[in-house]
């Protein structure tokens, strides 16, 4: 194959497009409406599109799929399509830093035995769960535990401390509130501060190195820092609790 044969056979229409991304035509049409795709190289009437433009679409897709928004996502891209894959990597790396409890395959029967779960409320509490993001529905009637570790804790407060299942999910729903909320303080700090610096200035090729130094120190920072307030509220509310508890009991002697 010459050249410029495999030149064309890199250039094909929407519709290609869609097939190789799985995403919709409607769907791209609506990206390149919110300038997140690249427009294709027209001749006569027609658009073409190349590999760069799948580049692109997968990158939207592992942007969305981290929870981002298409306008979040339009504010972090821009026609430089060449920086895409480091974007992409960045991406990937951030995603894996702070998500390394891998994901398993279980059945809606293993879950009702294993938080003995009664059948007439096991619809609305596995749908609780999907919904609190500990769950998601897979392919065969197989359910996907998306944070294991957090299951088997509110599985251990079931053992431990006699909750039921509804109760285990609503304290899980309850930390996983305040955590959202310790999360966003270090991310929007990390955005301030690192991010929206590297995009005002072009994003420049040779401080993707800083950044990732940054995301890693802002790993470090946010677990040491989590774990150390962490102990020192607890060992506060222990104080202020016990103290009243004996209190109460030394009145009632």
């Amino acid at each position: 194959m010459s050249a410029g044969e495999s030149e064309e056979a890199d250039e094909f229409v929407v519709e290609e497009l869609s097939r190789r991304t799985s995403v919709s035509v409607r769907s791209l049409r609506s990206y390149q409406s919110r300038r997140l795709l690249p427009p294709p190289e027209v001749r006569g009437r027609t658009g073409f599109y190349g590999p760069e433009h799948v580049a692109r679409v997968r990158l939207i897709q592992d942007l969305r799929a981290a929870g981002l928004k298409l306008d979040g996502i339009a504010r972090m891209l821009d026609d430089d399509v060449r920086a895409d894959d480091q974007l992409l990597a960045f991406t990937q790396q951030a995603r894996g830093m702070f998500g390394d409890d891998q994901p398993r395959t279980t059945t809606v029967e293993e879950l009702v035995a294993r938080f003995r779960i009664r059948p007439d409320e096991a619809a609305e509490v596995l749908g609780a769960a999907v919904r609190l993001g500990l769950l998601r529905e897979g392919a065969d009637g197989q359910l996907e535990e998306l944070a294991p570790r957090l299951l088997a804790a509110g599985e251990a407060a079931m053992a431990s401390l006699g909750l039921s299942v509804t109760e285990a999910l609503d304290l899980l729903a309850r930390l996983r509130k305040h955590a959202d909320g310790v999360a966003r303080i270090y991310v929007e700090l990390f955005v301030a501060r690192v991010w929206e610096p590297f995009v005002a200035a072009g994003r420049p090729p040779e401080q993707w190195s800083d950044v990732q130094r940054s995301l890693n120190a802002l790993r470090e920072l946010a677990t040491e820092a989590l774990d150390a307030t962490f102990e020192l509220a607890m060992a506060r509310r222990v104080d202020q609790t016990l103290g009243r508890l004996l209190d109460v009991g030394g009145a009632g002697g």
